[in-house]
Formats: C-alpha cells, sequence, structure tokens
C-alpha cells in the first residue's frame, strides 16, 4: 500500500495530514524570520514528538554551523553545546548532510552510528539526533537537527517524508520574512503576500488553488491586466486558469507557442521578464496585437518545475527587483500549493476507481447515486438504474486463471463503455457485477440501451480469449427513479430482483 491508498483507510494518516497543513498555517502565520524560525523548529520538534529542535546557519566560507534558533519542550534541558558554533569538519555526517542534501539520523544503539555524533549525544544526554538541510528556495542556508533525550529510534520513512514537506515551507517561509526585512518600502505588498500563503493553503482543491495563486498575483501586481497558470509536466505545459483584473476568467488557450514565453521558463526554471513585449526576443513571431510587458515567473518545488504564471501589463513598463522578488516568493507558495492539492486529487482519484478496470469502484458508485438522487429530486425528472452481472465470466476464471480473466474484466470494461452515453455513469461494483445510472432516462429508454450492450458483448464471442472460443453474456436488472423506489437502498434492491428475474432464479 502506497501512502496515498493510507490516507483513504487510515484515519492516523489523515489526521497526521491535518496536523500537518496545521504546521504549516502556523509557520506562514509569523513575519519576522526569527519568529518563523522558531515556529518551524517548534512545529518540527511537535510533530516528531522530539526534545529540541535547532536551527543553524550553515557558514559555507568557514564551513562552520551557527546556530540561529532553537526551541526546547523543557528550556531546563537546554546544554550549552546545543547552542554554540561547530566547525562540520569534526562532524561529518552533518557536514555530509548540507552537501548532499539528504537527511540522516542516529540513535545510541545503532553499531554503525556516526562516531562523532554518537559522542556527541552522550555529552548532551540524547539518545537520538536527526539531520536535515534547509532550503530557501534553490540554496542551502542551514542545518535543522532534532533530539530525543529519551529514546534512542529509527524516525520512519513516512515521518520523514512528511517532515521535508514542513521542512521544505519553512525554507520559503524564512526565506520570505528575509524579504520582509529587505523591503520594508513594499509593506501593503508583502502583507498580501502573507494572505496569499495563507489562501493557498486554505483549500486543496486544485481550480480554487489555481485561481487563489492569480488573485493574488493580480493583487501584488496593482496595474496588472491579467494573469495565466499553466501546469507542465516536465515534457508539456497546459493552460490551467486565467485571472483578469476586473474579476473575469479567461478562457483555454488553443495552444502554447513551442518557443514562446512559456515553455522558455517552463525549461530553463527562471523567471523571464519583458518591459516591453514588442522588443524582448520571444516575441518577435508574436501576433502583431500583442503589446505591453510580462513577466513569466516558474512555479517551482525545488528544481523541478511544476507550472509556470505569467503576469501581462497593457503597456510597457520597468519593473523594481521588490517586485520581482515578492512575485518569486508568491511562485514558491504557489508551487506548493498545487502540488498538496495534485496530491489530494490524486489520492481521491485513487479513494473513487477500481484500479483493475479504471472504472469507477462502490464508493463511487453511492456517493454519485446519492448525488443523482438529490439532482433528480431539485429538477423533477426521472433517471435509470441498471445492475449487470457477467455470466460465463467465472468459467473464464476457472479454466484459464485470473490474469486471463482480469484482462477480459478490462475488455469487457471498455466495450461497456463505447455504449454508454457522456452523461451515463458506469462502476465496477463487484467481482464480474457492474451498475450504471441513466440520468434522466425513463425505463423504456434504458431498456433499449440494456439490449444494444448485450448485443455488444454478445457479438464479442470468440475474441474474449485468443484462440479459444468463450462467449458471455449479461444479466441485467432495471429499475426508475422515482416511480420503483424513493430512495436508493430500494432503488438498487429493486434492481436486483430484475435482475435475479432475468437471470430465471
Amino acid at each position: 500500500m502506497n501512502e496515498l491508498d493510507s490516507f483513504n483507510e487510515d484515519p492516523q494518516s489523515t489526521r497526521d495530514l491535518i496536523s500537518l497543513l496545521e504546521s504549516i498555517t502556523a509557520i506562514s502565520s509569523k513575519l519576522e524570520v526569527e519568529q518563523v524560525a522558531y515556529e518551524a523548529a517548534r512545529q518540527i520538534a511537535a510533530y516528531l514528538h522530539a526534545d529540541f529542535c535547532g536551527i543553524s546557519h550553515w557558514d559555507v566560507e568557514n564551513n562552520l554551523a551557527r546556530p540561529f534558533v532553537h526551541y526546547a519542550k523543557d528550556a531546563n534541558t537546554v546544554q550549552f553545546e546545543y547552542l554554540e558554533p561547530y566547525d562540520l569538519n569534526d562532524y561529518p555526517l552533518s557536514l555530509w548532510v548540507l552537501q548532499s542534501s539528504q537527511v540522516a539520523q542516529v540513535h545510541l544503539d545503532d553499531p554503525e552510528g556516526d562516531a562523532a555524533e554518537k559522542q556527541f549525544l552522550e555529552e548532551v544526554g540524547s539518545c537520538t539526533v536527526f539531520l536535515l538541510p534547509l532550503f530557501a528556495q534553490d540554496e542551502k542556508i542551514g542545518l535543522i537537527e532534532v533530539y530525543d533525550n529519551r529514546r534512542a529510534h529509527v524516525i520512519s520513512d513516512e515521518q520523514i517524508t512528511r517532515v521535508q514537506v514542513l521542512v521544505k515551507h519553512a525554507g520559503v517561509a524564512i526565506e520570505r520574512a528575509r524579504s520582509l526585512k529587505e523591503v520594508q518600502q513594499r509593506a501593503n505588498e508583502l502583507e498580501a503576500l502573507r494572505q496569499a500563503s495563507l489562501s493557498l493553503i486554505a483549500s486543496l482543491d486544485l481550480e480554487t488553488v489555481l485561481y487563489a495563486i492569480l488573485e493574488s498575483a493580480l493583487g501584488l501586481m496593482d496595474n496588472a491586466l491579467d494573469a495565466h497558470v499553466f501546469l507542465y509536466d516536465g515534457n508539456k505545459a497546459t493552460f490551467a486558469a486565467a485571472l483578469w483584473a476586473d474579476g473575469s476568467r479567461g478562457s483555454p488557450w488553443k495552444e502554447v507557442r513551442e518557443h514562446g514565453l512559456t515553455y522558455t521558463v517552463a525549461r530553463s526554471g527562471e523567471m523571464i521578464v519583458a518591459p516591453d513585449i514588442e522588443q524582448h526576443p520571444l516575441f518577435q513571431n508574436a501576433p502583431s496585437d500583442w503589446k505591453g510587458a510580462i513577466i513569466g515567473i516558474p512555479l517551482k518545488i525545488r528544481a523541478r518545475v511544476v507550472g509556470v504564471m505569467n503576469v501581462a501589463f497593457h503597456v510597457p513598463q520597468a519593473f523594481d527587483p521588490g517586485e520581482l522578488r515578492v512575485l518569486s516568493l508568491l511562485a514558491d507558495q504557489a508551487a506548493l500549493a498545487i502540488e498538496n492539492a495534485r496530491l489530494h486529487n490524486l489520492t481521491m482519484h485513487q479513494a473513487l476507481t477500481d484500479p483493475l478496470t479504471e472504472l469507477a469502484n462502490r464508493r463511487a458508485f453511492d456517493q454519485r447515486l446519492n448525488e443523482e438522487i438529490r439532482r433528480s429530486n431539485r429538477y423533477q425528472h426521472s433517471f435509470a438504474l441498471m445492475m449487470i452481472d457477467v455470466d460465463g465470466f467465472k468459467q473464464i476464471n476457472d479454466t484459464y486463471g485470473h490474469p486471463v480473466g482480469d484482462k477480459v474484466l478490462k475488455i469487457l470494461s471498455q466495450r461497456m463503455l463505447t455504449i454508454s452515453r457522456d452523461t451515463d455513469f458506469l462502476a465496477r461494483i463487484g467481482g464480474d457485477e457492474f451498475a450504471m445510472f441513466l440520468p434522466e432516462t425513463d425505463i423504456e429508454e434504458a431498456r433499449l440501451v440494456a439490449a444494444k450492450l448485450e448485443e455488444t458483448i454478445l457479438a464479442y464471442a470468440g475474441q474474449w480469449v485468443k484462440g479459444e472460443d468463450v462467449g458471455l453474456s449479461l444479466s441485467i436488472g432495471l429499475a426508475s427513479y422515482p416511480e420503483d423506489a424513493q430512495d436508493a437502498e430500494t432503488l438498487i434492491s429493486k434492481a436486483d430482483q430484475d435482475l435475479y428475474a432475468d437471470k430465471g432464479e
């Protein structure tokens, strides 16, 4: 089982995800660099149930780790040694973490643990240390050290993955706070950035996140004409959302120019600023009515570009470094928000999809059936429910084995989809059991669809198993809402009764 599946089936994983998002929100709520770093240390320690978390600057020139902030569950247990700068040459594991961008952990019971780190653990009275590099955008800026004074233990891969998400956000938040100090003259814009950060993590719906990104960008750039977001998968850029300054939403772009601004930003991973479109080489072959200025910003997680945001302006203009820096910070937040939304969407898709046939599963069917009942009640129209049983499938499994049976189910599902209309909903609800509901369809129309479905399956006889004369047939039961039932349970029962009658049982 992968981590995405566990979110659906393990309530603890769901609680951990909520806790993670709450921790990110807490970090985002701070403005000063020291406050952000302290909150990050506090949240990391709390998430790992640790006693101490310290964040140090990496002094690359002198190869030192310089403690910056720390959080201790009990201030009386803090050893002086925790708070002193130290030479990384004396602690090769810490240096390796910074140079390799990997994580490491050592506990006193580990016979192969780094000797210098184990000696330090003994000196400060700790049992376990967990080391992570801290990034601000793509720059390594420091080291995070987490200590557990009570137990020697191994931190799980799942915990490490989630803490890394928290650390990534902490790095972005620290960089944002630095910028707040550097560009105080843009205090209003930076406050808007903070609010944008909170709004981006307030939803896991991708469309909501995308428009929150665009609203934030337009809010930061008062004279912007419009903003667009394109998602990027490492190869292709796809239009995702557009918003105009007056609040209207734009239409999808038919295509993205192969050597235009969006693809250039996506492939290079660098911001491109065109103060005057007509004078910029990327727009030499652009339509003649393209005028003004534009900024293309990559949406990146580390070095991986997940999207591009373009902010356009009606007239040519120059941009000061503060504006561009704030947009870049927003882009960092946006990339994480997009990735979180994608993760959520993938989780929900897996929760509602049958992995073999890629049809909706029983859970999705139950949800959609209840939605269709509410829709039917609201708009006063009927719909038909079709329960489908595949006759002869057990014999295929028994004779040729389950791998062949799985292939047959995939083919069967695709053939049934060719008969269903765009508005119909087909699901696999059991081994060889399927269900379909047909919106705004009476029972007589449903019978015609059922007959066509049966004909399609029967016509495929001899092709289910290569080289074997194997045939399948369908038993189908129908029921109509609201004529046959007033609720989902009764409707399904009525359709099942009709199915048994079709089988002759």
